[in-house]
């Protein structure tokens, strides 16, 4: 074997070329894969930074938003209140009872409930012949008395001047007047009592007719031709309806706004359309401890109408008036927690403002000390809700067309619907 070296390394070099030329050939295969990654990793990235440089040339126009259609309507500079709103039922402090004095059947009744009445007119009427005959009886008695007081006049004063001028035969002697004097003291005395009798009767039969003690409208009528008066019920009632009244218990904090003088308005459902003026007449001095409340009256002013007591009304007092406010329509704002904005067209362009409220009416809100608005500004009514501050608006007109659409679609929609019913009846 170490004389003959050289078979043994050409055997080597034949069994080991083959592993050689593998390990070449995947060196080789691996090169030509990165080489080729690597290009379309390049490529990639080429198509990526082109797509990227024409994205960033196109992004001004991407992204610029269209303006966005909105309506809008103008701020009003006027009067607005502060108001305070209370329900109430309308009473008339005047209301009288009217019940018989004497027990007797009702032989007339001359007026019906609605009737307006005026002081002292009669009401009804009761049976008055035992009345009148009273009245008869006392007048022959007083007749009589007075005869009697006469005729002891005459008597005491002819005593009288006998005794100041005495006659020879006729002697007339001091007790003697003094009896006389007596006589005529009685006499008077029964004259007197004769005349109060006489009143008295007449008075029974004045109580035969029931009167009106108060002008005012009869609200109330509870007897009838034929019943039995009795004394102490209820016949009729009257009810002062010239002058009515509303009575109102307001919380305790109200106190301090609350002033006489103050005007109010009443309206009520059951008379639509009118308006009542009034005034605050009277405010408690005191609270109430067990409700916390202060009781407040207040007078109407209806002229000629009739308020029908009892009536609930709804009252709005004024507490205070501003002359000059900004006023902003309430469908304009927009609330969120407390704070609260709205939308103003400037420039074109949507302006977020922030509201601080003032006093309000039931479609307007008074612009408060803080708010940024100006008299010539106009507010988003319309769209607002799809707007940010600062995008772009365009006003829309107010046309016929737009309502001539709708119409149209409707009646469109209208056609489909009944085409639809058509087919599923024929079906």
């Amino acid at each position: 074997m170490i004389a003959h070296p050289l078979p043994l390394f050409l055997l080597a070099a034949i069994v080991l070329a083959p592993a050689c030329s593998r390990f070449t050939d995947s060196e080789d295969s691996g090169d030509q894969e990165t080489g080729t990654t690597s290009q379309e990793e390049g490529t990639s990235s080429n198509v990526e930074d082109e797509g990227e440089d024409q994205g960033e040339g196109d992004s001004p126009q991407a992204k610029k938003k269209d303006p966005q259609l909105v309506r809008v309507a103008p701020l009003r500079v006027g009067p607005v209140e502060r108001l305070l709103e209370a329900t109430a039922n309308v009473e008339s402090l005047d209301v009288v009872d009217v019940m018989p004095e004497r027990a007797e059947p009702v032989t007339a009744v001359l007026v019906e409930e609605g009737d307006a009445v005026k002081k002292g007119q009669v009401l009804a009427r009761l049976r008055d012949s035992n009345a009148k005959l009273a009245v008869a009886e006392a007048e022959v008695r007083v007749t009589e008395a007075k005869f009697a007081m006469d005729l002891a006049e005459r008597e005491l004063k002819r005593d009288q001047q006998l005794v100041d001028n005495p006659g020879p035969t006729v002697i007339v002697s001091d007790r003697d007047l003094e009896t006389r004097r007596q006589t005529w003291e009685t006499a008077k005395t029964a004259f007197q009592t004769a005349e109060v009798a006489l009143q008295r009767s007449q008075l029974d039969l004045a109580q035969c007719e029931l009167v009106a003690p108060i002008a005012g409208t009869i609200s109330v009528r509870d007897i009838s031709i034929g019943d039995m008066a009795s004394v102490g019920t209820r016949v009729f009632q009257i009810t002062d309806l010239s002058q009515p009244k509303v009575i109102m218990y307001r919380p305790q904090r109200e106190l301090m706004d609350l002033k006489v003088g103050q005007r109010l308005t009443a309206k009520s459902e059951a008379l639509p359309g009118v308006v009542v003026p009034g005034e605050i007449e009277r405010v408690a001095p005191t609270i109430d401890r067990e409700t916390g409340t202060v009781k407040v009256t207040a007078a109407l002013e209806p002229g000629e109408l009739r308020i029908p007591a009892g009536i609930l009304v709804k009252l709005e007092l004024v507490l205070d008036r501003h002359e000059d406010a900004l006023l902003i329509p309430k469908k304009a704002l927009f609330h969120e927690g407390d704070y609260v904005y709205c939308f103003v067209v400037r420039e074109d362009k949507a302006v977020r403002v922030e509201i601080f409220g003032g006093y309000e009416t039931d479609e307007e809100i008074e612009a408060g000390e803080g708010t940024e608005l100006l008299a010539s500004d106009m507010v988003v009514v319309v769209g607002a809700d799809r707007l940010g501050d600062g995008d772009e608006v365009a006003i829309a007109e107010d046309t016929d067309s737009e309502e001539s659409e709708s119409e149209e679609s409707s009646s469109a929609e209208e056609n489909t619907e009944e085409a639809e019913e058509t087919a599923s009846e024929n079906g």
